[in-house]
């Protein structure tokens, strides 16, 4: 399924959810979400076999950083931003220190040939 489907659905569902909110407390769903958001933008996530990383991967869900988002937690990963252009050099700039390059499943990839 491509990402447009997965948030489109995502959209639809979290849309449905806030319809079911009594008007009286939509502004307070409205700040928890934001509160959320803002909290996982500021704190760093934890290791991944830290107790706090089935909480911090909630608040991330409740806050909507999925996806793409800056800080959508991935236990026992870290992004290591360079140049589009030297991904593959970057690449295997990592490979060479024996450090496995990771697939998007969070996988070890094959070794480029």
């Amino acid at each position: 399924m491509n990402t447009t489907a997965k948030l489109g659905g995502l959209g639809a569902v979290i849309g449905l959810l806030l319809t079911e909110v009594p008007e009286q407390y939509a502004l307070y769903v409205a700040l928890f979400i934001i509160a959320c958001g803002a909290v996982t933008a500021l704190v760093p996530p934890p290791h991944a076999g830290s107790r706090w990383a089935v909480a911090y991967q909630l608040m991330t869900t409740i806050g909507l950083n999925i996806g793409w988002a800056e800080n959508h937690f991935k236990p026992g990963q870290s992004g290591v931003r360079v140049p589009v252009a030297d991904k593959p050099a970057a690449k295997q700039a990592v490979a060479s220190a024996g450090i496995p390059v990771l697939d998007k499943k969070g996988k070890p990839e094959a070794p480029a040939q």
